[in-house]
């Protein structure tokens, strides 16, 4: 098992992505923390846990806001004595054009994405810092972080900033031993956008512009996120992983054949 008796946090964890994560990281051998705003989804991803037979436990907070955040983790801490992984998986979209977007809107992405980022991975360094162990945090970015994609100017901003957050934390966390890294997904198939890929044209299409051909799919990221927040991936800190079947590989004119410039 890769993470045998680690504790792990994962925000978000009732989400597709993060239940999958969540998942993983038990079947890995986690003790796995549940973080998120509903009661409900997170309590089912705590079950199925507890019933593979790992420790598992639900934390409803939101990551927008600090003081819950740092209450989130120290009751983490006086239940299982630390936390040795993080994932940043909580995450917010919307769509609206850039000359309609309201401000309100453009707060609320930042706040979660970007400031959530931010809030929990402070209050969890320092208790890997003070706890002299070392540790792992594993950011989920975005292909919209490297490709602005239109009607999410705001979304794009706020993974960007995860990006840019992902290596300063790196940079700054190296002396204490604590790992900073982050995958980049892209048409992954989720609860957020299962609706509107019930639409034939609108799902082959997108599945015609990814090189590997299909969406991707909760379990696609696992693997990488597994492998990066194990002692597998000691060395590699600040990387940014494509998870994205293909599709940043995609040329300025699209898939077609059109050969150099």
């Amino acid at each position: 098992m890769k993470l045998k008796d680690k504790v792990a946090l994962i925000t978000g964890a009732g989400g597709s992505i993060g239940k999958a994560i969540a998942l993983g990281f038990a079947k890995e051998g986690a003790h796995v923390a549940v973080n998120d705003v509903n009661r409900d989804n997170a309590s089912s991803v705590v079950a199925e846990i507890k019933a593979s037979g790992q420790e598992s436990e639900v934390y409803i907070a939101d990551v927008s806001g600090y003081e819950s955040v740092v209450t989130m983790t120290d009751m983490i801490v006086d239940r299982f004595g630390g936390i040795d992984i993080l994932v940043n998986n909580a995450g917010v979209i919307s769509s609206a054009s850039f000359l309609e977007l309201s401000v309100s809107e453009f707060k609320r992405i930042m706040d979660i994405n970007v400031n959530g980022v931010f809030y929990v991975s402070q209050a969890v360094a320092r208790i890997m810092a003070t706890r002299g162990k070392g540790g792992a945090i594993l950011n989920i970015s975005s292909l919209n972080a490297w490709q602005p994609f239109f009607d999410t100017v705001h979304y794009n901003a706020s993974k960007a900033s995860v990006s840019m957050l992902t290596q300063s934390m790196a940079l700054e966390l190296a002396a204490h031993g604590i790992r900073v890294n982050e995958i980049c997904p892209a048409s992954t198939e989720t609860a957020m956008n299962r609706e509107a890929l019930q639409d034939p044209e609108n799902r082959k299409a997108r599945e015609k512009a990814i090189p590997l051909g299909r969406m991707g799919q909760p379990q696609d990221l696992v693997g990488a996120v597994i492998f990066l927040c194990s002692d597998d991936a000691s060395w590699i800190t600040g990387a940014s992983l494509a998870t994205n079947g293909g599709l940043s590989l995609v040329p300025p004119f699209g898939p077609q054949k059109y050969g150099a410039p």
